[in-house]
């Protein structure tokens, strides 16, 4: 599987992460809380039971203190990291304090505190990183990357394999200037930047010269995702664009509502059922609003709903997530619509929420399957039918990005 250098954290279609008061709690007391919130909320595609778990788990528990009574709760950190890991669920996971913090704010629409240089890279097989995106409002933008560039070295460091990727994160951490050498289309380019924290924006709109207009959709982490898409349509429906692009790639998902909001710019999406252990709710569209159980909420809402009719292709790759996947799996069904790309991430038939533990640490957990409008079970995965997978030579080559080019050529036939 290839690896993408992502700059956003997790999943979530809830909101409430919120970093607890930390009281003196132990490992063992850490181990037994998330024992019972599994015991008592997981819904997941794992036959593992929390009983299971803890009977495996809980002699390791024991000898975590060293002899000891008990010990601080950071010491089941990685046991408890191992222990979810045999759920083998992508949307279940352990977050420390300093994490969740991170992602509260992520969902609050909030600055985070992570330096990150702005831009998605992926590694060349002759050595180095290709850009595959540069962020808006980045350190990379205002230093002048462009998709296509290629790094080779950050501050004399070869960026390949894992030496690589550690001096990577070692000049996003420090704070100060780095030194990057690479290429754009053969040529040699240095730059020096330095890393700052970032607000990924969610939607990027722009008009390409054949009259196509690519909508980039990022995540759903944040409240507003569905009115920027309303408002992107609107502004492609005043230029008489002739076909949208809906670049879905390595969107990991987020609030179901934003999800929903946005697809109803493109359509009158099914209702889904959202099913806990025990009770399950209708979720839907209509005329802007978000609805739960037939009923219209107050918030979010859409001011001034738009609708686009026109021809939509949609790209989607092994980094396409969660909500990313349910859009995608909406808009299949939509007249003039296209799905290309690689198979999707595979988690596009539970939802997720994250549970503040009492350190302070918080635990990402499954807690409801997705059903569809007859309460049957959604697919995993999207495989699409045209695929399509980005040709990293030819990008590094033309700074063209190839599954773009394919798209635009089925929406100019």
């Amino acid at each position: 599987m290839r690896k993408k250098r992502l700059l956003t954290l997790g999943l979530a279609l809830t909101a409430s992460v919120q970093a607890a008061p930390a009281p003196t709690v132990t490992a063992q007391d850490l181990f037994d809380e998330v024992i019972y919130q599994l015991a008592s909320f997981y819904n997941g595609p794992s036959d593992l039971r929390a009983s299971d778990l803890r009977r495996k788990y809980l002699p390791e528990v024991q000898q975590l203190c060293g002899g000891k009574t008990e010990c601080a709760a950071e010491q089941a950190y990685g046991l408890i990291e191992q222990m979810l890991g045999d759920l083998k669920d992508a949307h279940t996971n352990f977050y420390t304090p300093s994490q969740l913090e991170e992602v509260g704010k992520l969902l609050l629409g909030e600055q985070g505190q992570r330096r990150t240089f702005g831009a998605v890279t992926e590694a060349l097989g002759t050595g180095g990183r290709v850009v595959l995106e540069v962020l808006p409002g980045s350190a990379a933008e205002r230093a002048g990357w462009r998709v296509g560039d290629v790094l080779r070295r950050v501050n004399g460091v070869a960026l390949d394999g894992q030496a690589g990727q550690a001096a990577l994160g070692r000049a996003s951490a420090r704070g100060t200037p780095a030194r990057f050498e690479g290429t754009r289309q053969g040529k040699a380019m240095n730059t020096a930047l330095t890393a700052a924290s970032l607000q990924v924006t969610p939607v990027s709109l722009s008009l390409r010269a054949d009259g196509l207009a690519v909508l980039r959709l990022r995540h759903f982490n944040t409240p507003g995702v569905g009115q920027q898409v309303h408002d992107a349509l609107r502004k492609v429906q005043a230029a008489g664009t002739k076909g949208v692009i809906l670049d879905l790639r390595w969107n990991s998902g987020g609030r179901v509502e934003e999800f929903l909001l946005s697809a109803g710019a493109f359509t009158d999406p099914a209702p889904l059922f959202l099913k806990t252990r025990v009770d399950a709710a209708k979720i839907g569209y209509g005329a802007g609003r978000y609805l739960v159980n037939g009923k219209a909420q107050e918030q979010p809402r859409i001011k001034t709903p738009a609708r686009y009719t026109g021809p939509l292709v949609v790209l989607v790759d092994e980094g396409t997530a969660s909500s990313a996947e349910f859009l995608t799996r909406t808009l299949l069904g939509r007249p003039s619509t296209q799905v290309i790309g690689e198979a999707t991430a595979g988690v596009g038939d539970t939802a997720t929420r994250f549970i503040p533990l009492t350190d302070g640490s918080g635990l990402q957990l499954t807690f409801a399957r997705m059903l569809d409008a007859g309460e049957q079970p959604l697919g995993t995965r999207i495989t699409p039918r045209v695929g399509a997978s980005v040709d990293l030579a030819g990008l590094a080559r033309t700074g063209q990005d190839s599954v773009v080019e394919q798209a635009a050529t089925l929406l100019n036939r």
